[in-house]
């Protein structure tokens, strides 16, 4: 049966030490508002009890409303029990309060880090910490710092989880949220807490970030899909899905697709990560390549807000996901982000980089989308990367779909096109330093004739796009550059070609392009052609 609580009473619990006098004097100060009673519960035992003092607190005290002190903290605010009592009072939903909070943490787990800090206080070595002003009476925050708590509901503090309290205030404004409740930070026009530290990076427990991370991921960043197709490269695969369940960023949604004609890749699965609830695997021995890859693409959680493919011989850097989605919590109008690729052998062994593959800028940067996309289609180049490489804001696609136009057909390539889709759509955002690696080995698909004849006419699809769009090349001088590369380029491959290869069933489609893009050259203000992008004998 739940007990009646006294709202007409204020519980202050504070830890007894060598500033519980000090605290008390400070308490004495406050103004408790007419009709109210207050009363000091006070507590005592080490950083790791702390959750279970304050659960024995709750029980011991009947009065509604509970402020929780850390030892170092004081209230300085003359009207403190007036003014949260105004803001429970108009926000029946909201159960806790702090003088400090964050509006996202980023994928660290630190408050010291995170994004949007709202509130102040005093801090003795810092001076006054402040965030941006809360406009509104209070403003809603998805976790709050320490120091000084307030509570209109009795919820369980998180218990056994953590060795210190640098993470307790915001695992607890988890639990109050998980209970139904909001969190939130009332507006401050002077100081009302001083406290001896915000818990500096260098204090934050590792033990306690990682325990924190792992309890409250679901709770606190958008679930990301990633998804690998495979098929009979059990060492490969290992590797790729090994790299994914390590990842730092634990909100996943894995799903594999895997067309082996053995079961060599499910005993993989099946061996040594069946355990992972992140994980769904299928075993699809009669898909062909492109039946599985079908599958893939095919694959679309609801519940993800962001996607990320994996080729299963290639791999992600541990912590690939995590600074990726924190460029996604920094900015707005973000729809992709990538990085430079490291380029290893199928051996594992790094791989010397031409030009082509060194990074576009020397430090972390948002790009202009338009800019990008206009540089990748006037020079022909994939800037971007591989589907490996890219984190993909799922709002900005087509509807789940790779490509740009939907007219690709046979001829889709799947990143550059999608990649146009994206940077039409909004910016991206470019690291220079690896985070995933793209493998070079024999028995590649992009290895393959019919690839390179599909990847050429492809260009010309995305090119040809752009100009009836008006977007990415909108003058004839851009256009007509990136007329001209193709032409350049893909004369230069065929060149190179042998008199059978030339005999290609795509090479129809080529001249026919080639024939288009001489006649549009010079006045560049339109690009016609037609080519066949249904599935035949090629």
């Amino acid at each position: 049966m739940e007990r009646t609580l006294d709202a007409s009473k204020v519980a202050f619990v504070v830890r007894g030490g060598a500033r519980a006098e000090e605290q008390q004097r400070y308490l004495a100060c406050l103004r408790v508002p007419d009709g109210m009673t207050a009363e000091v519960v006070t507590v005592d035992g080490t950083d790791a009890e702390v959750a279970t003092l304050y659960n024995e607190a709750q029980a011991a005290s009947d009065a509604r409303y509970k402020v929780y002190l850390a030892p170092d903290a004081v209230i300085l605010h003359e009207t403190f029990l007036a003014d949260v009592l105004a803001v429970f009072r108009a926000a029946p939903d909201v159960g806790i309060i702090g003088v400090l909070g964050a509006r996202q943490l980023r994928t660290d787990g630190v408050f010291d880090h995170a994004l949007g800090l709202v509130g102040r206080a005093v801090v003795h070595e810092e001076g006054t910490v402040r965030g941006k002003d809360i406009v509104e009476a209070y403003e809603v925050v998805q976790v709050l710092g320490g120091g000084v708590i307030a509570t209109q509901v009795d919820v369980p503090w998180p218990e056994g989880q953590f060795e210190g309290t640098s993470c307790l205030a915001m695992a607890t404004s988890i639990e109050y949220r998980r209970a139904g409740y909001r969190a939130a930070v009332p507006q401050q026009a002077d100081d009302w807490m001083i406290c001896g530290a915000l818990h500096p990076v260098t204090d934050v427990d590792e033990r306690d970030r990682q325990a924190f991370l792992d309890a409250y991921s679901r709770d606190l960043y958008p679930l990301v899909s990633v998804v690998i197709p495979t098929y009979q490269r059990p060492a490969y695969f290992r590797e790729a899905l090994a790299s994914v369940v390590h990842q730092t960023y634990r909100n996943l949604d894995i799903f594999v697709t895997d067309n082996s004609h053995n079961d060599e890749t499910r005993r993989v699965y099946e061996t040594e990560f069946a355990d992972d609830p992140r994980i769904t695997y299928e075993h699809h021995p009669d898909f062909d390549a492109d039946g599985n890859w079908g599958r893939a693409l095919a694959y679309d959680n609801p519940a993800a807000t962001y996607v990320n493919w994996l080729m299963d011989d290639d791999y992600f850097l541990p912590e690939k996901i995590a600074r990726m989605m924190d460029c996604y919590f920094e900015a707005s109008g973000i729809t992709l982000v990538t990085s430079v690729r490291k380029w290893i052998d199928g051996d594992g062994n790094d791989l010397p980089k031409a030009d082509w593959m060194r990074p576009l800028v020397s430090k972390l940067s948002r790009l202009d989308g338009r800019s990008v996309g206009q540089d990748m289609l006037r020079n022909m180049t994939n800037y971007i990367g591989e589907p490996t490489t890219v984190l993909i804001k799922k709002s900005a696609m087509n509807h789940h779909r790779l490509g740009w136009s939907g007219k690709e057909g046979k001829y889709l390539i799947s990143d550059f096109p999608t990649w146009l889709c994206l940077l039409s759509k909004g910016d991206c955002v470019y690291f220079p330093e690896p985070l995933s690696t793209f493998r070079f080995h024999e028995g590649q698909q992009q290895e393959g004739l019919f690839s390179k004849f599909a990847s050429h006419i492809c260009w010309a699809l995305q090119i040809r796009e752009a100009i009836q769009r008006n977007i990415f090349l909108t003058s004839r001088e851009d256009r007509q550059k990136a007329m001209l590369c193709w032409l350049e380029r893909t004369s230069g491959w065929l060149r190179k070609l042998s008199e059978e290869a030339l005999e290609h069933p795509a090479m129809a489609d080529v001249c026919t392009i080639f024939r288009s893009m001489v006649a549009a050259l010079p006045e560049a203000d339109t690009l016609d052609f037609t080519v066949n992008t249904e599935w035949g004998k090629v």
